[in-house]
């Protein structure tokens, strides 16, 4: 099962970086450990104003609603057959803004996710981001309300992108924020991403 989390996330992070790759290649492209933080009791005055520009995406199987900095979104859904057996489904969905990729993902899979402590869950999902030779720069543990996360940064040396994620066990299906760039992005921009994200009944 850790086997399978780390496979997953080993496609997603392949997934973004060859978008952010692509996105900051083409000329084509209109650029528009420690304490844990609970972010669902953030105080309103850390959670940033939304620009006129950014939506609220809420897909209607995904259970979560976020901001996405354009209407812009692609669905960078894997194929099946590129899916590890022990996935029962996946939804990457991705939007550029200032030639900064923001992806939000989910998971869900096939094997029983309490088996495993959340902590065990969340060390391989992260150890599945670093096995094309990325570079952790740090971590941080989080919760969303009851569910278990991690935030993390790391450094893509042969693509020289920085990526930013957090990563939540919410039962039988994980989440992943992500947003890779070449620049840091703004860190308001960044902060808008991941504290936006909410789940839905």
């Amino acid at each position: 099962m850790l086997q399978t989390i780390s496979k997953f996330n080993t496609l997603l992070l392949a997934a973004l970086v060859f978008v952010s790759a692509a996105t900051f290649n083409s000329s084509k492209v209109n650029a528009r450990s420690s304490q844990n933080i609970d972010i669902t009791q953030l105080p309103t005055s850390s959670q940033v104003a939304a620009a006129p520009e950014w939506k609220t995406f809420s897909p209607d199987e995904g259970k979560f609603s976020i901001l996405m900095p354009s209407e812009e979104i692609s669905d960078m859904a894997p194929d099946k057959t590129e899916m590890h057996s022990g996935v029962k489904s996946t939804k990457m969905y991705m939007s550029i803004h200032e030639q900064n990729v923001f992806m939000v993902s989910y998971a869900d899979f096939n094997n029983d996710l309490t088996q495993a402590s959340s902590s065990e869950l969340l060390d391989s999902a992260v150890q599945g981001m670093l096995d094309d030779g990325e570079k952790l720069l740090s971590q941080q543990n989080l919760t969303l309300g009851a569910y278990s996360g991690r935030e993390i940064k790391l450094w893509d040396e042969k693509q020289g992108i920085t990526l930013t994620g957090r990563i939540f066990i919410v039962n039988q299906r994980m989440y992943m924020l992500l947003v890779g760039g070449k620049e840091n992005p703004q860190v308001s921009d960044t902060n808008k991403f991941f504290n936006s994200f909410r789940l839905m009944p």
